[in-house]
């Protein structure tokens, strides 16, 4: 791509760029070729994208993976320091463009279409880093803490109803949409309810939501007629630190890259069956992979 189609004219507009088309299919592109693309967790993306405003450009959601895609301008300079979870894509990784006009769905869609703005790395990466992350602002980045203390004191106050009932729904791997659909409430209601989950236990991801409310004695996980798939060391420790017990100083060396042990994440999701991260956690507990938050012996959690 050359420079001129990613020049910023004089409205802050970017440019509609090459590697949009007519098509009415969805089409690779690479990473670091034609764009730089920033994953974000959909549970940050979404406060990030409503921080951003009329500032964003190019936006993908995938609400099966719970995952976005900021795609900035080629050549963008990065901050290195970007929050847990979000991740820069390595050059020459394809991910699919779907038609300017699919906006909405559970697979890849636009949440910004091209042509409306430019999204500033040092923008997006203030955003993920502030105040719309209260969590993350009292927690470090999971690579220079000790293990996360995530077990509930003895008497923990109860959840409010509506929080147990999205909180359940959170295990099952069921996203915003469909909480909402099952719990006949607005998305926005839904989203209310996770982000208080997040500011009560300190947990910036939703995987970790779903550790402190099986730490914590609130929620069971939902049993499953699946045996639990064989597992290395390796996945047992990924899956810890996904969990937030564990700091990724218990990883084997050549998982402590970011982008590997995301990767890492991905394959154990699949192999599981897991429809997100939190259902994966939940899976795990259930399998008695994570004894610290689930007996399955007893069906009781553990105090």
């Amino acid at each position: 791509m050359t420079a001129r189609a990613h020049t910023r004219s004089l409205l802050g507009r970017w440019d509609m760029p090459p590697w949009t088309s007519g098509s009415s299919e969805t089409l690779p592109a690479r990473c670091g070729e034609d764009f730089t693309a920033v994953r974000v967790p959909a549970d940050l993306a979404r406060p990030a994208l409503t921080a951003l405003g009329p500032r964003t450009g190019p936006v993908l959601a995938n609400r099966t993976t719970q995952t976005w895609h900021f795609l900035l301008p080629h050549g963008s300079i990065l901050p290195d320091d970007w929050p847990y979870g979000v991740r820069v894509m390595p050059k020459g990784r394809p991910i699919g463009i779907p038609p300017l006009t699919t906006t909405g769905g559970r697979d890849v869609h636009w949440a910004v279409p091209p042509g409306q703005g430019v999204t500033s790395p040092a923008d997006l990466h203030r955003v993920l880093n502030g105040p719309l992350l209260p969590a993350a602002q009292t927690e470090p980045p999971l690579a220079s803490t000790a293990p996360a203390r995530v077990a509930a004191p003895a008497k923990p106050r109860p959840l409010t109803p509506a929080q147990l009932k999205v909180g359940r729904l959170l295990l099952t791997g069921a996203s915003d949409t469909q909480m909402a659909e099952e719990l006949k409430l607005p998305v926005g209601t839904v989203r209310q309810q996770l982000n208080r989950l997040g500011r009560r236990f300190g947990a910036p991801t939703a995987a970790r939501k779903a550790t402190a409310l099986l730490a914590g004695g609130h929620l069971s996980p939902p049993p499953v007629q699946m045996l639990a798939p064989e597992v290395t060391p390796a996945d047992l420790a990924v899956l810890r630190v996904l969990a937030g017990l564990a700091a990724d100083d218990h990883l084997p060396a050549e998982l402590r890259s970011t982008g590997l042990f995301l990767d890492h994440v991905d394959e154990l999701r699949e192999r599981c069956g897991a429809r997100t991260d939190p259902h994966l956690i939940a899976l795990a507990a259930f399998w008695g992979l994570l004894p610290n938050l689930f007996n399955p012996a007893s069906g009781k959690e553990q105090p």
